[in-house]
């Protein structure tokens, strides 16, 4: 697998108003891998509402397949306090990934290699304790 670009992103609490303008402000970050940010957040926002991304304590996994990504890319943020994602539920760690929309399976690969660290625990408290820095430079060498 090439190596994919993962892109750290800071949360204060004056952007955290809700999940739409948290994957907003992400896509923002990413603008150099899409060619459409408004397109590639209402993809993202679509897929939010078919599946709930938000399957581990703490983590949520947003994700889209997309005509407005140029190149694989992954995006992390943290926020400690915590943003409510779906059913109240509140995630500290947002790890979104972009992939262009003739990507075949190379999107389920880089969620599946992604996953399978998640199912460490020891990987999941490391990166909930660690700087956002640290976070892309740990999520950046399960791809290198």
């Amino acid at each position: 697998m090439e190596p994919i670009p993962v892109l750290p992103v800071e949360l204060t609490s004056d952007v955290i108003t809700n999940k739409s303008s948290v994957i907003k402000l992400m896509a923002e970050q990413s603008e150099v891998y899409l060619t459409d940010v408004n397109k590639f957040s209402a993809d993202v926002m679509q897929h939010e509402q078919e599946m709930e991304t938000d399957v581990l304590p703490d983590i949520a996994l947003p994700h889209s397949k997309s005509s407005a990504v140029k190149t694989p890319f992954i995006v992390v943020a943290k926020y400690n306090q915590g943003v409510i994602w779906n059913n109240e539920n509140k995630v500290k760690l947002i790890v979104m990934i972009g992939a262009p929309q003739n990507a075949n399976k190379e999107h389920l690969a880089i969620i599946a290699k992604l996953a399978a660290n998640l199912a460490d625990d020891d990987f999941i408290e490391l990166l909930l304790n660690s700087d956002i820095q640290t976070v892309a430079e740990k999520i950046r060498g399960l791809y290198e």
